[in-house]
């Protein structure tokens, strides 16, 4: 029985954090309608590249429809929206039928655009993820559904991340049974991210402590990066172990782990120490 597809029939969505989701209902869904957003420049070159969505859709043959904030979609059953990029108007929601979204935290704690980094920078030891339906407010629509993990000093932004696709893939039934008149309150408190710019992931002029949570906040939306030896080096993850290429920070050495050097690709710090000896 195709029981998602009487729950989801419509996606919204627009880059990389959307597309695990999205690859969940597309596997468990016949008919499924994906919204996302026009190709606009990016990059140093300024190029009109398609976002990591529409990159998905046409890889696996899915159908998609770029936003209208003027349409009616009279076939859509519910709407499932992660990561979109756009706010729905008033008269967008009310034309047509009931979107649902998935924030990753426990709202009302940390809305707004970047709660998975919030939470690290924050040195919170609890993540998870809320469905709620869509309402004209941002991130305060009725909660239908959470579920919570915890945070230590080793977690990564990609953990959390990974734990709520699982969490979501594990309990889509239970999603799907809470309907319009189950809503939960939530004991945490409201609290507002901000969206995070390049110079947020610069481990220049950090302390030790500092720069190792920059490194785990913004392994998917960064990388972190510092200047060494009059080159930039972007470090993915770092070890605790001691190696021969420590990198000097205000307090201490950083023993970065997985690194994209200048001018090269992602390579563990091995593999560099090998090709630089």
């Amino acid at each position: 029985m195709d029981f998602l597809g009487d729950m989801f029939n419509y996606f919204f969505g627009s880059d990389v954090r959307s597309v695990p989701y999205l690859r969940v209902l597309s596997n468990q869904t016949k008919i499924l309608t994906v919204i996302t957003t026009e190709p606009i420049p990016s990059g140093r070159g300024r190029k009109i590249l398609p976002n990591p969505v529409e990159i998905f859709c046409k890889d696996n043959g899915l159908n998609f429809q770029y936003f209208d904030k003027n349409a009616k979609y009279l076939d859509m059953t519910r709407g499932l929206c992660v990561s979109f990029g756009r706010i729905f108007s008033e008269n967008f929601l009310q034309n047509n039928n009931a979107i649902y979204n998935i924030h990753l935290s426990l709202l009302p704690s940390f809305k707004g655009p970047s709660p998975v980094e919030s939470i690290i920078l924050n040195n919170e030891n609890t993540a998870g993820l809320t469905v709620f339906k869509i309402k004209k407010e941002i991130d305060a629509g009725d909660i239908v559904y959470q579920d919570s993990f915890k945070v230590d000093s080793s977690t990564y932004a990609s953990d959390i991340y990974n734990n709520c696709v699982q969490s979501f893939q594990a309990n889509i039934g239970v999603i799907i049974d809470a309907n319009e008149k189950i809503v939960i309150k939530s004991p945490t408190v409201d609290s507002t991210t901000k969206k995070f710019k390049k110079v947020d992931f610069s481990l220049d002029g950090k302390t030790l402590t500092e720069a190792k949570k920059i490194i785990r906040a913004f392994d998917v939306m960064g990388p972190a990066f510092i200047t060494h030896k009059q080159h930039i080096f972007k470090i993915h993850k770092y070890t605790d172990e001691e190696h021969d290429y420590p990198i000097e920070l205000t307090d201490g050495k950083l023993y970065p782990s997985l690194i994209t050097p200048e001018g090269k690709k992602m390579m563990s710090i091995n593999d560099y120490m090998r090709g630089n000896l």
